[in-house]
């Protein structure tokens, strides 16, 4: 894994973390630090891309988490909202959790 793939698969353990402990802890945080929370995840989504970007037919999982972070930042950032959008992350997330557990 080269260093983009670490620092990646770092980022992407703050960002778990951080969304994780807001509902568990019950914390309210304030804009600026949603707006970081949302940044850390596109920066970790982009980074693994760049890890994987040599074969990425053989890293679907990973693929699909990146995009993942991608787009739960982005709809953060910018406020988007539409009907399906929980629907639309959840199946990218199910389906990026099997293929990662099919090591694919």
């Amino acid at each position: 894994m080269k260093l983009s793939g670490r620092l990646g698969t770092f980022l992407l353990a703050v960002w778990l973390i951080l969304t994780a402990l807001q509902p568990l802890l019950n914390v309210k945080i304030s804009p600026w630090d949603t707006t970081i929370v949302a940044l850390i995840g596109i920066v970790a989504g982009l980074l693994i891309i760049l890890d994987i970007r040599e074969q990425p037919s053989k890293n679907i999982g990973r693929l699909l988490v990146s995009i993942y972070l991608i787009l739960v930042g982005l709809f953060v950032l910018l406020g988007v909202t539409f009907q399906a959008k929980e629907i639309i992350l959840a199946v990218v997330a199910l389906v990026a959790g099997v293929m990662l557990l099919l090591g694919r």
